[in-house]
């Protein structure tokens, strides 16, 4: 043993050292990919767009943190605890304020809030009346395209009145999402009974489109970066509930300083290219306290 040890050639002799320098060299516990989970909630997007935005955050985090950042789409309470490769995620992007409540209820940490161009929140959304100014269309036959009553003749209404005439239908986004829940908690605050409320899209896209293309004369429930949209061509804008902007969290195991890192990069002129991505102004510290404040307000009794 000791012989052919003695006889070793000098490249092999000087290949195991260079092996051993290479094995030394190599970082013994190399950092792992941290998870950024993202939420756009019921807005049909781009998907290269918005693959796009959720990189750039990625990147934005990860430079901010030393870390190598993934992201994953279509982020939900369910999949706090699943990501790719049995990690965990480390952030996330979240648009729907009761996510981001809920979170925060859980231990996760409000990193930044992203300033709005607008107020964010859900409006109810109308038909304008062709013959009277400042008065909104319901019913008539354009309800059969959704599948609704066609016996309801069709009317124009001050605003006001929309609460309690037999001809409002709302249509909503998924049955259940966010928007749908708030559309009736603002229902609730005016009349005592909601209107037929089976009539559904899949996205506040879906909304929008159908009523612009159709004329059907119903109450769309959507976000105000859509009815803003729709006020500029002519809509009605009915009502307003003012809902907490979009947030980015942390989960509870990210260490306070990465936590803090990336907060400082996003309200410095850093994030002016994430901030050019997403159509926002920037970004502010913010508070947990206006998400849990809408979700007392979206659970109280009318």
């Amino acid at each position: 043993m000791n012989l052919r040890i003695r006889f070793l050639s000098p490249v092999v002799f000087a290949a195991l050292l260079g092996l051993g320098c290479a094995a030394h060299a190599t970082p013994l516990h190399a950092p792992s990919n941290w998870v950024l989970g993202i939420q756009n909630g019921l807005v049909q997007e781009n998907a290269v767009a918005v693959g796009n935005t959720s990189q750039a955050l990625a990147d934005f985090i990860g430079n901010a943190t030393g870390h190598r950042v993934i992201w994953e789409d279509h982020f939900t309470a369910q999949s706090v605890g699943a990501a790719p490769q049995g990690q965990g995620y480390d952030f996330a992007f979240v648009k729907p304020p009761n996510l981001t409540a809920l979170l925060l209820s859980k231990g996760w940490r409000l990193v930044a809030v992203a300033q709005s161009p607008v107020e964010f929140g859900t409006d109810l959304i109308a038909q304008p009346c062709p013959d009277k100014p400042g008065q909104v269309l319901l019913g008539g036959p354009t309800l059969a395209l959704l599948g609704l009553q066609q016996n309801i003749p069709q009317t124009c209404v001050p605003p006001s009145a929309v609460w309690s005439s037999p001809a409002a239908f709302i249509l909503a986004p998924a049955k259940g999402s966010l928007v749908d829940e708030v559309a009736q908690k603002m229902w609730r605050e005016h009349a005592a009974v909601i209107p037929g409320h089976d009539v559904y899209a899949k996205y506040q896209n879906a909304v929008t489109g159908f009523m612009q293309t159709t004329h059907v004369a119903v109450i769309g429930a959507v976000t105000p970066i859509l009815s803003r949209a729709w006020k500029a061509h002519g809509g009605v804008v009915l009502a307003h509930q003012p809902m907490p902007f979009w947030a980015l969290l942390a989960a509870p195991k990210v260490p306070s300083a990465s936590v803090v890192n990336v907060r400082t990069a996003l309200l410095g002129a850093e994030s002016e290219s994430v901030n050019k991505a997403l159509h926002i102004t920037g970004w502010e510290a913010g508070s947990p306290k206006p998400y849990a404040a809408f979700m007392q307000w979206l659970r109280a009794k009318s």
